[in-house]
């Protein structure tokens, strides 16, 4: 199976992989709001901005990856996809 042809399937573009990506770092981040000393080291070190770099892309590759090694099922990355549209939806 093809991350590439579900992401299709899902209606989903770059852009809304992004903002699916980008959701799960503020949420991240916002669980971190009682330690804003290891929220500002992830900012700080650089960190937060590799996260941000070609996040979506990387997130392709990486599924892809791990499907292909038997890591993910189709169910797995149905369910990323799910929410990415999900959060579509509501943008």
């Amino acid at each position: 199976m093809s991350v590439e042809r579900l992401r299709e399937e899902y209606d989903l573009t770059l852009d809304d992989l992004r903002w699916y990506l980008s959701n799960s770092i503020a949420d991240s981040l916002l669980s971190q709001r009682e330690q804003p000393e290891q929220i500002v080291r992830r900012i700080w070190s650089g960190k937060l901005e590799d996260e941000l770099y070609d996040m979506e892309e990387r997130f392709l590759r990486s599924l892809q990856d791990e499907l292909d090694r038997g890591l993910l099922d189709e169910g797995s990355v149905r369910e990323h996809f799910e929410r990415a549209r999900m959060l579509k939806m509501r943008r």
